[in-house]
């Protein structure tokens, strides 16, 4: 009995201790050990000391990033990025090399094709020339008048002296140069037959257009035997410097001095 009356009066004391922390607004840890309880009061007296009743506790301080350590990693980021871009380049030029070696290569292949078309271009004009000269010949002995070794056609498209010449050469032939009277008569018979009688001038590859009075062949022989004109109204030739160049006339065949610019119709001879 008498125990019992002790552990009630030890729990009536205990609830008033209880009592007394709760009205303080202490945090007080309810146990049998009396000294339990009061190291705990005292640490949370001890902290509210210091911190106060509702402030958290204070980060620790950190040190702080200085200009220097800013520039210094500008100046790394901007090294990567330039290294990066030196690198898109090494790329870019390496691809343009290879590119660039491909199209010199294809230009090369390009050159070549265009030499072998120029030397068969130039073969096809040199066999076209050959050919228009023997059709000039064939054709000058087929449609024209043959005289001993030799054949001339008359062209009755109008050319000067120097276009006429021209012509003559690219059909295989020259001018036409009677060198006696034998060629002459034949030729004047020819072209009086050709224009109907009419009087139509045609050259002749006769001039002197080196010296004047020193007639010339057009292959640069000197001329010989001459059917100039002879009237008492206009003896040939009476140009002077001015006429340098021959022509027959288609009715009599004679032979008149002219300019060189003149346009009229010419005689070719060929090569029987």
């Amino acid at each position: 009995m008498a125990k019992i009356v002790l552990m009630v009066g030890i729990l009536c004391i205990s609830s008033v201790s209880l009592g007394d922390h709760e009205s303080d607004g202490a945090q007080t840890v309810v146990g049998w050990d009396n000294s339990t309880v009061a190291q705990k009061s005292d640490a949370e007296d001890d902290g509210k000391a210091v911190g106060g009743d509702d402030e958290p506790a204070e980060p620790e301080p950190t040190s702080p990033v200085t200009d220097y350590d800013n520039t210094y990693n500008y100046i790394l980021n901007r090294l990567a990025a330039i290294d990066q871009a030196i690198h898109r380049l090494n790329v870019g030029h390496y691809t343009l090399d290879v590119k660039l070696t491909q199209l010199l290569e294809r230009l090369s292949r390009v050159d070549n094709k265009i030499a072998e078309t120029e030397d068969s271009l130039t073969q096809a004009s040199l066999f076209s020339k050959e050919n228009r000269k023997e059709i000039g010949r064939l054709e000058g002995c087929q449609k024209g008048r043959r005289v001993g070794y030799k054949c001339f056609l008359v062209y009755r498209t109008y050319e000067t002296y120097a276009g006429a010449a021209q012509k003559c050469q690219e059909r295989g032939g020259r001018m036409a140069m009677p060198r006696d009277r034998k060629e002459q008569e034949a030729l004047a018979e020819y072209v009086r037959a050709a224009f109907h009688s009419s009087n139509w001038p045609v050259w002749l590859g006769i001039n002197d257009l080196r010296s004047e009075g020193l007639y010339l062949f057009e292959d640069t022989t000197r001329v010989t035997y001459f059917q100039w004109r002879k009237h008492f109204l206009s003896s040939q030739p009476d140009g002077g410097k001015r006429e340098n160049c021959v022509a027959m006339t288609s009715d009599d065949g004679d032979w008149w001095d002219n300019y060189c610019d003149r346009r009229m119709s010419y005689l070719c001879e060929f090569e029987a």
